[in-house]
């Protein structure tokens, strides 16, 4: 007999945030053993006290649209603590959006971690202990834990950390110097910079999660364009890319100057699990009306995304870049895009970061006031349905109502009219992600217009 989403309830999480019961469980009872142990150790070892803090390590073990979240949080403490080393803890997946910081000193790549899409639970307390062991010759004065995760703590205290901040709702807050209040349903930038409470820092919260771009990553990219679209004489000149607004390219030319013409879309087909993903079907249909309009069409992403190209027959305005460009090439390229359309997952969180005018389709896994990309720049779609958020990597329903229910047509007219909402809105007037971070739905705006 088949399942409906009215036979499904949502997953509430309650005190701690793992949606999996047998998880809150293990914390709980770890929290409970913790709690009676941790008095006793701190009068045996009194902690290290800083005043302040010489070397800084974040731990971002998770992916790569996390990363890009946590952004906004090492810029606010480089500027806090300007001659501190900040070093990373990152894992194999994100650890590019860090490598192209220039405030972050070190990047530590741990080889697994409990956060892959399909972690292995053999050795898992040993890899913590090797991670952290691996942390001690540093002798970091400051570490946080961005994800709220008792494993990413126990590390930290594992490694002698002196002062250890994280959230009480992934457990192990007892292994923690200081606890940051954690609001249910805050969107993610804002609960990384509620991190920087606790140490006397008072966070802005405007500004992009940049994802950092250097000019020779732009290069390479127009000059991959211009092999793939050589320019025709005659095109007709067009407005700087936003390219060269923000960062560091701020009053620097790419190497070329104006927009392709006619206008590009980006789209990234995959997500980092099958819950998450639109129909290969939906992507065809919507991207074959786009080629219909004369657009140009890139696909990114990494190369375990599915490539459409297989897909739909071979056009002389469709490229296939998946797993060819890396973090920051890609989000150089995005940059130069007129519209970028993906799912909840990592290149909509570097769209958002370009600047880009997106549309994001949003799955019933999540609460997208909580993820969506940090930007008013993004438009979210999604179908409402009464089992989220779910929390699921794969559905349990056999037809995926929360993204099949998502119409090609309504994806392709809902995008059209978002980028003619932008096109006609004044520039001083257009939002911009340093005046606060307002969700847009579909339903707030004029379905006329």
């Amino acid at each position: 007999m088949s399942r409906s989403p009215t036979d499904l309830k949502p997953v509430r999480t309650g005190r701690y945030r793992y949606s999996k019961l047998r998880w809150r469980i293990l914390v709980r009872a770890f929290d409970a053993a913790g709690g009676l142990v941790a008095p006793l150790w701190r009068r045996l070892r009194p902690p290290r006290v800083v005043e302040s803090p010489r070397r800084i390590l974040v731990v971002q073990l998770d992916h790569l649209g996390d990363a890009v979240l946590t952004a906004p949080l090492i810029a606010h403490l480089r500027e806090a603590y300007p001659r501190a080393e900040i070093d990373v803890l990152a894992s194999p997946s994100n650890h590019e959006v860090f490598e192209s910081n220039a405030d972050v000193a070190r990047v530590r790549i741990a080889e697994r971690t409990w956060f892959e899409r399909s972690p292995s639970r053999r050795g898992l307390l040993g890899e913590v202990w090797r991670l952290g062991s691996s942390l001690r010759e540093a002798r970091y004065d400051l570490g946080i834990d961005v994800r709220g995760d008792v494993l990413s703590i126990l590390v930290l205290a594992i490694g002698g950390v002196a002062r250890r901040v994280g959230f009480a709702m992934g457990g192990g807050s007892f292994l923690l110097s200081d606890v940051a209040e954690w609001t249910p349903g805050r969107h993610e930038v804002r609960s990384r910079l509620a991190l920087l409470e606790p140490l006397g820092i008072e966070p802005d919260f405007g500004g992009r999660a940049l994802v950092h771009v250097r000019d020779e990553d732009r290069a390479e990219v127009a000059a991959r364009l211009l092999e793939a679209w050589p320019r025709r004489s005659g095109r007709r000149r067009e407005r700087p890319s936003r390219a060269i607004s923000g960062g560091e390219a701020d009053g620097r030319l790419n190497a070329e100057q104006f927009r392709p013409h006619p206008p590009m879309l980006a789209v990234h087909l995959g997500a980092g699990t099958a819950a998450k993903r639109w129909p290969k079907r939906h992507w065809k249909a919507l991207v074959e009306r786009f080629l219909e309009d004369g657009w140009r069409v890139v696909i990114v992403g990494g190369p375990e995304d599915p490539p459409l190209s297989r897909i739909l027959a071979p056009h002389d305005r469709l490229v296939d870049w998946s797993g060819r460009l890396s973090v920051p090439q890609t989000t150089a390229l995005l940059e130069r895009t007129d519209l970028f359309i993906g799912a909840d997952s990592g290149p909509a969180h570097l769209a958002a970061s370009a600047g880009a005018l997106s549309v994001i389709l949003f799955s019933g896994t999540n609460n997208p006031m909580q993820w969506r990309p940090w930007s008013t720049r993004s438009l979210v779609l999604r179908k409402r349905v009464p089992c989220r958020p779910c929390h699921q990597k794969t559905c349990p329903l056999p037809d995926h109502p929360c993204m099949t229910g998502l119409d090609p047509d309504r994806v392709y007219r809902a995008s059209r009219r978002w980028l003619t909402r932008a096109n006609r809105a004044e520039p001083a007037r257009r939002p911009t992600p340093s005046r606060g971070l307002e969700i847009a739905y579909e339903h707030d705006f004029n379905p006329a217009s």
